[in-house]
């Protein structure tokens, strides 16, 4: 079966790309001829926008599932290309050419690093240049939108190509941002935080107009002149042994506690945790049965000692208007103030 559908495949006008075939932030799929057959199908799979492409410019897209590429569904190949329209001959048009391109609209990650170097400082102070090693995380939010920079760039897209323009774009990006604000050179030797705050925002700004999303730009590491790496380096990673230690005191500590948590056994044998309500009530009863029967065997205790039974008879002088027993030597209740006979 896998042979008589492959063969199919490939006599098929259909674009319908298999998940292994699609790999890359734009992936391009090779049309027969370099055309699409109008009427023909296209097969979008989840994570990916499969957009046409024509001399440089983006033109129809569509999202994850299966279309039919007709006039109808190509407003913008119907503008552009005019397939709408009769040929010579006053027939209608059977393909057109295009390109076909699956972009990437997934978690993405890149790793980065700036081509030129940001010149910085002042003349009369000293003047150093900068550049920056970080991880990209971003996702394509907008293909067209992406599609259509790219294609600015290049009439078409092969392989590989689409990186190279998006890292070239951020390079381009942070090498303004740094010259805008100018940092002085003890702020990147010391790792000031607020370098990588105006890089986050005004990067994400600028790649949001790219049709992408900046998540985090991580393990940035900054390219300073020689006397000063080694300062810097040693700066990082004492930096990051702090960060590891309280990490790990952190961790520790949440450890402690969870111990702390287990070793904790309220009423007496039962663990909250593991028992229902309805043990818990039950486990609750018999204690406090227990314990009201070893009460009663204290209170049950009789003192055989004569001398002490006739001497609490004689101490007692009971109230007759409240019953309480007052001491003998005392005239009035110590309950109500009754006179005591």
């Amino acid at each position: 079966m896998g042979f008589f559908k492959s063969f199919k495949n490939f006599f098929s006008s259909d674009i319908t790309p298999t998940p292994n075939s699609l790999s890359g932030l734009v992936c391009i799929y090779p049309l027969k001829h370099g055309k699409i057959k109008i009427n023909s199908k296209v097969k979008v799979p989840s994570g990916f926008v499969f957009v046409i492409g024509h001399n440089g410019k983006a033109l129809d897209h569509f999202g994850e599932g299966e279309y039919n590429l007709s006039v109808a569904t190509l407003p913008e190949c119907c503008k552009r290309l005019k397939i709408h329209k009769t040929n010579k001959n006053n027939n209608n048009k059977k393909s057109f050419k295009a390109q076909a391109y699956f972009v990437n609209i997934n978690d993405y990650e890149l790793n980065f690093s700036t081509q030129e170097k940001a010149e910085l400082g002042r003349r009369a102070t000293g003047v150093f240049k900068v550049g920056l090693k970080a991880i990209l995380k971003f996702k394509v939010v907008d293909a067209t939108k992406l599609m259509k920079a790219l294609l600015y760039e290049y009439s078409y897209l092969k392989r590989g190509e689409a990186e190279k323009i998006v890292l070239s774009y951020v390079s381009d990006f942070v090498v303004s941002i740094l010259n805008k604000y100018n940092f002085a050179l003890s702020e990147f030797i010391y790792s000031n935080p607020i370098i990588e705050q105006n890089l986050m925002g005004e990067l994400s700004q600028k790649l949001s107009k790219l049709g992408i999303m900046l998540f985090n730009l991580g393990e940035i590491k900054y390219i300073l002149p020689k006397k000063f790496q080694k300062e810097y380096e040693n700066n990082l990673k004492t930096k990051q042994e702090q960060i590891d230690f309280q990490d790990k005191n952190a961790e520790d500590t949440l450890k402690g506690a969870k111990l702390e948590k287990q070793d904790y056994v309220p009423f007496g044998s039962i663990i909250i945790e593991d028992a229902s309500k309805e043990e818990i009530l039950l486990n609750c009863n018999n204690d406090i049965n227990e314990k009201i029967e070893n009460t009663n065997k204290e209170e049950e205790f009789v003192d055989l000692n004569l001398d002490n039974l006739y001497k609490q008879d004689q101490i007692v002088k009971e109230c007759k208007l409240c019953g309480y027993k007052n001491n003998e030597d005392a005239t009035i209740c110590e309950i109500c103030n009754n006179k005591l006979d």
